[in-house]
């Protein structure tokens, strides 16, 4: 691919995308050096209405840049600005000399540590990705396609944006891909103190260094690039009747569309969204809170809300991918910071029946059996309780996560993302301490499968995810939909095989995304629910 040329005034360099990047290049020929009166630092290009700059260093040009559509050159920031508050200043008044001609800057590697410097609330707004837009001050949003934005030249694409070398088969990247990662990026430092660490605000006396669970970030923009540039393999019989198979990954928008990196990533935004309640439980395992005739029942761990996880089988399609029963199976959940007692599930020959669950480690012995909305009073093969930042739950989920990525793909001959686990013999590993990225690459895995997959003759994910950033992200039904598909498998609860109880919150679910949405720089407008 060819990068994009442009004649400036007397001037003229080969300039790529963009500002998102902060992307190198060396000028190759320019009339004008109007670096001459500047020792260092970055000024306008003459003739670009502040849409690109250069940074000078001892009097020479060196890097060149492009602000994205609705941003302009900042002098005080030295980087692009959304266009509404920043005014463009007086063009440099090119000499007839001759520029001298600075070094090209290799890319910097991506940060491999959490920020240990002091936080900032305040998200980067001057880095969205091409095809977005804002409307800037009036504290709303409108996001439409920009027409004009240049594709961008990936020069040291790999380098920068893969951690990991894949040798000759490396899965290739489309380019709006590193767009949204750049975005990501430049708001890691807020969305890791207002998403990650969520429960350190909500519950700060019970989120300890005993009991944290650490998200990190790293952890899961590397789950991300794994999930988004490999994913998981499809087998299936092609009409030939010839196994075959494809590879199912993230969905970061369509690379031939202008608004491809604005879909991609109100599809992160969407997943982080769907995630706040273990952010805020500070738990990789579902906490017990449905409570039932004034009792929180230990026997919730079989299933709540009306739900027998045991009891959610796959449909005939998938039903040999689901986990078999096993009556000794013996678990305990980690503790969370709302204090309540984590699940556990045991035979019946351990424990007859089961109780209250108590708070802050009170838990008191069962004298009597305490019955749950589903009507258990004993834990036996209830171990299929939800984990993960979007909860894995149930014999059928379970046994897909390891038949896509587990062991059993490895065992099958596929090619598994984490193939030395056996999540229906160990379906506590999703929340392993170990391995941070296995939750995370799970919970994007389970996105995938039951969300962005979806796809009902009434009702498609993928449809109405453009549909939904095309009508500026005020449809406050398709986060309700989304919830409903997440929290039940359907996108009209109740679902057959589901729960009767209404457990979405329309309203908690839109200040839910809208967190997320402002955490990453994208304003949303305030609607009346």
């Amino acid at each position: 691919m060819t990068s994009r040329k442009r004649r400036h005034p007397q001037c003229s360099s080969t300039l790529l995308f963009s500002s998102l990047l902060l992307s190198t290049i060396r000028h190759t020929t320019s009339e004008c050096n109007y670096c001459s009166d500047t020792l260092s630092g970055y000024i306008q290009i003459p003739g670009t209405s502040c849409r690109e700059y250069v940074q000078c260093t001892n009097n020479a040009i060196g890097q060149s840049f492009q602000c994205g559509a609705g941003l302009i050159f900042d002098p005080s920031l030295n980087q692009c600005n959304w266009e509404y508050s920043v005014t463009c200043g007086p063009d440099y008044d090119c000499p007839s000399e001759a520029p001298v001609v600075g070094p090209t800057m290799g890319p910097t590697e991506e940060p491999t540590e959490e920020p240990n410097w002091a936080p900032t609330e305040s998200p980067v707004r001057g880095v969205l990705p091409p095809g977005i837009t804002s409307s800037g001050g009036g504290g709303g949003s409108s996001f439409t396609s920009n027409t004009n934005v240049a594709p961008p030249t990936m020069t040291g694409f790999q380098t920068i944006y893969t951690s990991q070398k894949l040798g000759p088969n490396t899965p290739y990247k489309h380019e709006h891909h590193a767009a949204i990662f750049a975005h990501l990026n430049a708001n890691k430092i807020s969305i890791y103190n207002n998403i990650f660490s969520r429960s350190k605000k909500l519950y700060p006396s019970t989120t300890n260094t005993k009991t944290s669970r650490s998200y990190s970030y790293q952890q899961f923009t590397n789950a991300l690039r794994t999930m988004s540039e490999i994913g998981y393999t499809i087998p299936y019989i092609d009409e030939n009747d010839q196994e075959s198979s494809y590879q199912n990954t993230f969905y970061l928008g369509d690379p031939q569309s202008k608004d491809g990196a604005a879909v991609g990533l109100l599809n992160i935004i969407l997943f982080l969204s769907s995630s706040i309640e273990s952010f805020g439980y500070n738990s990789c395992d579902e906490v017990n809170r449905d409570e039932y005739n004034g009792y929180l029942a230990e026997s919730n761990s079989c299933g709540q809300w009306g739900l027998s996880y045991q009891d959610m089988h796959c449909d005939m399609s998938e039903s040999h991918m689901e986990c078999p029963l096993d009556y000794g199976m013996s678990l305990s959940a980690a503790e969370n910071a709302v204090g309540v007692t984590p699940f556990f599930c045991g035979d019946t020959e351990d424990r007859p029946f089961t109780g209250v669950a108590g708070y802050n480690g009170n838990v008191d012995v069962a004298e009597s059996p305490v019955q749950s909305r589903e009507g258990r009073t004993d834990v036996e093969n209830c171990c299929w309780w939800g984990r993960g930042v979007i909860p894995t739950r149930g014999v059928c989920q379970y046994g897909k996560l390891n038949y896509y990525i587990g062991a059993r793909a490895k065992e099958e001959g596929r090619e598994a993302l984490l193939p030395d686990i056996d999540f229906c013999t160990s379906p506590q590993m999703i929340c392993s301490i170990e391995d941070g990225n296995v939750e995370w690459i799970t919970g994007l895995w389970r996105w995938v499968d039951g969300v962005q997959t979806y796809d009902d003759p009434e009702w498609s994910y993928i449809r109405q995810l453009n549909q939904f950033v095309m009508g500026g992200m005020r449809d406050v039904s398709f986060i309700e939909v989304v919830s409903g598909i997440v929290s039940q498998g359907c996108h009209a609860p109740p679902c057959e095989g589901g729960s009767a109880v209404e457990v979405v919150d329309t309203r908690q679910r839109w200040e839910d995304f809208k967190l997320v949405a402002k955490t990453f720089g994208l304003p949303v407008k305030s609607v009346q629910l």
